[in-house]
């Protein structure tokens, strides 16, 4: 199949209610553009959900990425921020999203070409 094609397999069966069946890698496809279609499928979901919240945590009422009053996410992405800084949670996801978007984007990591050999991480 296809990435449309996967796509729409995708659709048809986690709507379906059966999880395991969703995420079962369909007959004669490669398990790593199967991965690869899933994970971009994903942070698109994960993004028009986090789209939904941004009014309600703004820098001014969300000042730190926190889970709890325990443990605060600092960010830092090893190549332009390599000391974890503070920032606001709004920060943090933006800093977050752009970074795996542009994971998504490397065609080393996420080939984009049809038939296109992806590279074992």
């Amino acid at each position: 199949m296809q990435g449309a094609q996967l796509k729409k397999h995708i659709d048809a069966t986690l709507g379906s209610g059966n999880l395991r069946e969703a995420v079962r890698l369909p007959p004669g496809e490669d398990l790593n553009e199967w991965l690869a279609v899933n994970t971009v499928d994903f942070f698109n979901q994960v993004n028009l959900l986090y789209g939904t919240l941004t009014e309600f945590c703004t820098p001014e009422n969300c000042p730190t990425m926190t889970a709890g009053p325990k443990y605060e996410y600092r960010w830092a992405d090893g190549v332009q921020i390599k000391k974890p800084i503070e920032v606001s949670a709004p920060k943090y996801v933006e800093y977050l999203m752009d970074w795996i978007e542009t994971q998504l984007d490397d065609e080393s990591i996420f080939p984009q070409k049809l038939g296109k050999i992806f590279n074992s991480l």
